[in-house]
């Protein structure tokens, strides 16, 4: 019987346990003003704007996408104030978006990314670094915007996203945007996802109705000089050089 226990734990030993894929299960929520101005999570709370785009950006269409029933794209659609659902197979991480019904299909078996086309939620592929998912976005076209504040991209948009698990009901979610049309370096933004802890809550239904202003997501953020609502301006600081 003692040799057989201690063949057994030979045994156990030339075969190691596989690795555990993290899990992040659950459905998740933000409780941030992101989805009103992103670049309250920024940091240094700016984005490095190349001066053409913000021109650009400042004569560009005033009215939030959402308004017309829009997908969100990404990296908005996780911070916008609805709950989303992360369920999880082999090889495969599914996002479920109470908003619209969106729904993203992340692979976390490398492939390469989709080519000739642009997608409202881009093409997302996904693998495991430790216990973070990161996932690689690209074809996200330029007629999403980052926040009901009008801060916008270009096609050239690339963001990585990073699903971090730091506790039963915590997880740590970063997002770096490249975008060499628009911005001047790689930014990023973080910020906790929590987890909806009441007992038997599902995702619901939610539709949109076109030029329904009175939806949760389209407040009157900051009025804008002429009294839009649907416009808000920023107001980036000029660096000045400074003469001696």
């Amino acid at each position: 019987m003692k040799t057989l226990v201690i063949l057994g734990a030979a045994c156990l030993a030339a075969f190691p346990a596989a690795a555990q894929t993290p899990d992040l299960q659950g459905i998740w929520e933000t409780r941030n003003g992101a989805q009103f101005d992103v670049s309250e999570l920024a940091e240094g709370h700016e984005i490095p704007y190349l001066p053409e785009a913000l021109e650009r950006e400042q004569k560009a269409n005033r009215v939030d996408p959402l308004a017309h029933c829009a997908m969100p794209g990404v990296p908005r659609i996780n911070y916008l104030p609805f709950p989303f659902q992360i369920i999880q197979r082999p090889g495969l991480v599914i996002i479920l978006y109470e908003y619209l019904h969106n729904q993203r299909l992340i692979p976390t078996t490398r492939r390469e990314h989709l080519e000739g086309i642009d997608l409202w939620m881009g093409d997302s592929v996904g693998h495991w670094e430790g216990n973070t998912l990161v996932v690689d976005v690209t074809d996200l076209g330029d007629k999403t915007w980052l926040d009901s504040a009008r801060h916008t991209h270009s096609d050239a948009l690339h963001v990585v996203e990073r699903f971090t698990r730091t506790g039963a009901d915590t997880i740590n979610y970063e997002a770096t945007l490249e975008d060499p049309k628009t911005y001047s370096k790689p930014w990023k933004i973080a910020m906790t996802l929590r987890r909806n802890t009441q007992p038997d809550f599902e995702l619901r239904e939610q539709e949109c109705t076109e030029g329904d202003t009175g939806r949760a997501i389209q407040p009157q953020y900051r009025p804008a000089p002429k009294g839009d609502p649907l416009e808000f301006v920023r107001p980036y600081p000029v660096k000045r050089e400074v003469t001696k």
